[in-house]
């Protein structure tokens, strides 16, 4: 996946100052923000829905929803890299949401008694692993920003670690000292 300003005839600059002429009120900045961004964020949101085989949401349907909450907050992204941060954040948080709604919408309708030996042996569901996922890389980002911002790129939005020190402006071996510094963190977090 390639990120907008990420190619060398893009202009990364172009976001960054639609943001500044969207903050300073001029709401026509925002339409050519969204024009200019829209393919990306189904983008991201087609490689989300691919990372987790549980979600019934469509990628069209994935990003029209990050995008209503993103257009439902004051514009107060700084430049390019921070905008398809929040969005990387909405698209997860849609996520989260729409499996925290699966869940519970099973509770109590009809599911089937186990026992305590049959219960062990059942898997977690797709629609508990991406909640708890997403607790963990929420405790992650109190420890170290960054890291978890790699991890939910990596996790929720799909991109390969080029991508991610593209998209964060760091180094490629930056991004996979955080890569694995963020996945041993999560292994050990979500061990029972």
């Amino acid at each position: 996946m390639r990120i907008p300003g990420n190619h060398p005839d893009s202009a990364p600059l172009t976001i960054t100052q639609l943001i500044r002429q969207w903050q300073g009120g001029d709401s026509g900045a925002r339409e050519r923000l969204l024009e200019l961004t829209y393919e990306q964020i189904r983008m991201i949101a087609r490689c989300a829905i691919r990372a987790h085989r549980g979600a019934t949401l469509s990628a069209t349907e994935l990003a029209h929803e990050a995008l209503m909450r993103l257009l439902g907050e004051d514009p107060t992204w700084a430049d390019r890299r921070h905008f398809y941060n929040v969005v990387a954040q909405a698209t997860r948080q849609v996520l989260v949401d729409s499996a925290r709604r699966r869940l519970r919408d099973k509770r109590g309708g009809g599911i089937a008694l186990l026992s305590l030996s049959a219960a062990d042996e059942v898997s977690i569901n797709e629609d508990e692993t991406l909640i708890r996922v997403n607790e963990a890389i929420e405790r992650l980002g109190k420890r170290t920003a960054r890291c978890a911002q790699v991890i939910q790129l990596a996790y929720f939005v799909g991109l390969e670690r080029a991508e991610i020190a593209a998209t964060l402006e760091i180094s490629i071996p930056t991004a996979d000292r955080d890569l694995r510094f963020g996945r041993a963190w999560l292994k050990r977090e979500l061990q029972p």
